[in-house]
């Protein structure tokens, strides 16, 4: 299961709640999770016109902790935002798989057509390709059958201790780590 952040303008959630919905659909139909669900929220506080009142400082330390948590950024850029830009430029500095997806309609200088980097992928949808486009970076990313691999440098204590329990348990010093950061992650409900 992917963790997906999808960034779009607020102030333009009007304009693509449509695609919004659909992206957000069509992720969780293959079984992937909304790392943060706040589309539908903006877009009522637009319609009963509460925008206004929006606790900015609080939406952006959700957003960064929110990029944080996430395996991968959907940024709709169709709109040129400060804010979209400022956030992608977090997730592609966090390394995090990155789509920017821009209506085909939009003109050419939008944001997502200058953005170069390994990690972004930036795309133009319509109606007809707006599924495939959102399927196939879901594909493309998913890792859940993969394990990850990392280096990790440790003291010699640290080492010593591993040695001992993987002699004690029968169990790789991968497996024991694996299990002491599953622990972890579970006492902190992340």
């Amino acid at each position: 299961m992917i963790r997906v952040h999808l960034i779009a303008s607020r102030g333009n959630v009007q304009e693509n709640i449509e695609s919004l919905r659909r992206i957000t659909k069509l992720i969780l139909k293959e079984k992937h999770e909304i790392a943060r669900d706040w589309v539908e929220t903006a877009y009522s506080n637009y319609v009963n016109k509460q925008e206004t009142s929006a606790d900015w400082s609080k939406i952006y330390q959700l957003n960064l902790e929110t990029i944080a948590k996430a395996d991968i950024v959907i940024a709709e850029t169709t709109s040129n935002s400060f804010g979209v830009g400022y956030q992608v430029a977090v997730a592609v500095q966090q390394k995090k798989p990155t789509l920017l997806l821009r209506n085909e309609s939009a003109s050419a200088d939008a944001f997502a057509t200058g953005v170069v980097d390994p990690w972004v992928k930036s795309l133009s949808y319509n109606e007809d390709n707006l599924d495939k486009i959102i399927k196939d970076f879901l594909d493309e990313n998913d890792i859940a059958t993969k394990d990850m691999r990392f280096n990790f440098f440790i003291d010699r204590k640290i080492y010593n201790y591993l040695r001992w329990s993987a002699f004690k348990t029968g169990k790789t010093k991968a497996e024991i780590l694996r299990e002491l950061v599953a622990k972890e992650i579970e006492d902190k409900d992340y």
